[in-house]
């Protein structure tokens, strides 16, 4: 690697991924989960059994939380220590692709795929998040590479092999079996379509699965001799299959979610993306081995993340890297022959302004107000961008983009933080609370916002948070040991919640603005004499018995 392109990728990974990345609280309700099972498994030293609020939690295996608990070991509990095991795999990623694309393709590619990748808005948030996507990408493109390079370096089979397996153990080991399958998908339509035998045979097979086991299998033997079938239900039938064939946000489940959020989620390279695809179409991609490998592993991880009945933004979070690669090489075609017609000049251009008019409207749109400056620093990048693409100087507009989206995250967490941090996470309201409390009243939290509370509460309080909800069982699947107060449509949660304020005298509460004013505010428990206060989309209130004695 020259000392020029690394220079640039690091400036740009600090930058985009490491700025001010403990800034804002913990976005509620993951982050807060993670936190929590890490902490608890830093403070109880059991470093083989998740728990959360003291009970085994079976939601993820074991090798993240490992993570996360020796980054508060060493750095202590705090928001920059919580996200470190995503930023760091964040930006080994970036020097990853790099290598790989460069090793492939050539070096300005490499430089071109490395820039993509760091730059594009949800690989830049997502990176700042405590995630198991982030690690998994990694591992999962570290496979592939290296299947890649088993195939085209016969003489280091073995060795491309065996680290093939040794990250596909990685990613079983971080995330569970979706690794595997993805991977497993790629390689195998790649064969198919190419007609080309794969390197899986002779020892190095055998080799490469026994590592694999070696990696991936030890704790899950442990899981489930500890918990037999209660373990194998929650993770392999929940986890992983249910979550196949059945919905949790039904709202997101459509056949256009990934390809809207693969194409809104590349800003600023939105242009490119539809560069990319539209020469894929137009010219087919059979012709070059190495481009439809890229374009197999893209196209199948698309198609299982599809037919996955439950879907969100992070799940298709290593899609983006063989994206990146793509529209990297469409730039280094850019770059060397220029626009194929003016055709595809003119969609790039009016792409180009679409982007530039998302940040200038944001100044008029009341939710987006309050990134007014970071959106219009983003959209001044892009309009610098728009001017280099005019002329077809795809350098200029590589850097101008790369800026667009420094200038929108810096921005955002120098400009925007308080607001940010008051609608993403319950770290305000946990320390009004605390700040309200008197002596030992209780804490009370809807279920969106009980883990953020009690992680920026607990260790000063020591109070056991109570949770205030619809259902006795108010949590999908991992249901935490707290106390709870709960009734169909809020009545028989007015009665509990009337008994529970008998006993303890009052509470400080907070719950999401809709499910205030919805179930709670009618009853009339909240304190007259103490003001309802608000920290973003939450309410703090005070809540007493105020029946006639």
């Amino acid at each position: 690697m020259k000392l020029r392109d690394f220079l640039i990728l690091l400036v740009l990974c600090v930058l985009v991924f490491w700025a001010r990345l403990g800034r804002i609280g913990l976005i509620d309700p993951d982050e807060p989960f993670y936190a929590v099972t890490a902490q608890e498994m830093l403070q109880g030293g059991d470093w083989v059994t998740p728990k959360i609020f003291g009970e085994p939690q079976f939601e993820k295996p074991v090798f993240y939380y490992w993570l996360v608990a020796a980054s508060f070991k060493i750095f202590g509990v705090n928001e920059w220590a919580g996200r470190l095991p995503s930023a760091l795999p964040g930006t080994l990623m970036v020097f990853l692709v790099y290598a790989f694309t460069a090793r492939v393709w050539n070096r300005r590619a490499g430089l071109l795929a490395g820039v993509v990748l760091a730059s594009g808005l949800e690989y830049a948030i997502m990176s700042r998040l405590m995630l198991t996507d982030i690690a998994l990408a990694l591992f999962i493109a570290g496979g592939m590479f290296c299947y890649w390079l088993a195939m085209e370096d016969p003489e280091k089979r073995t060795r491309w092999v065996l680290l093939h397996f040794a990250f596909g153990g990685l990613a079983m080991f971080i995330k569970g079996p979706v690794g595997a399958i993805a991977s497993l998908l790629a390689t195998v339509t790649f064969s198919l379509v190419m007609k080309r035998p794969h390197p899986y045979r002779g020892r190095a097979l055998g080799a490469g699965i026994a590592l694999y086991l070696a990696i991936a299998a030890p704790w899950y033997a442990v899981m489930f001799w500890k918990f037999g079938w209660a373990y194998f239900d929650a993770f392999v039938v929940h986890e992983n299959i249910m979550r196949f064939f059945r919905a949790e946000h039904h709202s997101n489940n459509h056949f256009w979610y990934y390809p809207m959020i693969l194409l809104g989620g590349s800003i600023p390279w939105m242009p490119a993306v539809v560069t990319a695809c539209s020469r894929a179409i137009r010219s087919g991609i059979r012709h070059d081995a190495r481009l439809t490998f890229l374009w197999c592993w893209l196209l199948t991880s698309l198609v299982l993340l599809t037919a996955a009945q439950s879907k969100l933004p992070s799940y298709g979070f290593f899609m983006f890297v063989p994206l990146a690669m793509i529209v990297a090489l469409a730039l280094d075609e850019l770059w060397e022959k220029g626009f194929r017609d003016a055709k595809e000049r003119v969609v790039v251009i009016l792409l180009s302004v679409v982007q530039i008019g998302i940040g200038v409207a944001a100044p008029f749109i009341k939710l987006a107000k309050p990134f007014a400056t970071p959106a219009l620093l983003f959209s001044g990048c892009l309009a610098v961008g728009l001017v280099f693409v005019w002329r077809a100087r795809v350098g200029g507009w590589v850097i101008a983009n790369a800026a667009a989206t420094i200038a929108l995250v810096v921005g955002a967490l120098t400009f925007s933080a308080e607001h940010v941090e008051a609608y993403s996470s319950a770290k305000p309201a946990a320390e009004r609370m605390y700040q309200m409390r008197r002596g030992n009243e209780p804490l009370v939290g809807g279920i969106f916002l009980v883990r953020g509370v009690h992680y920026y509460t607990h260790d000063r309080t020591h109070a056991k948070m109570t949770v205030i909800g619809l259902r006795e069982k108010p949590f999908k699947w991992t249901q935490h040991d707290l106390p709870v107060i709960a009734g169909l449509d809020g009545q028989g949660a007015a009665i509990g919640l009337r008994a529970f304020l008998k006993q303890h005298g009052s509470a400080i509460c907070t719950v999401r603005r809709r499910e205030w004013t919805l179930y709670w505010e009618k009853f009339g428990f909240a304190d007259p004499a103490t003001p309802i206060e608000w920290s973003g989309d939450n309410v703090i209130v005070r809540l007493v018995d105020t029946s006639p004695k």
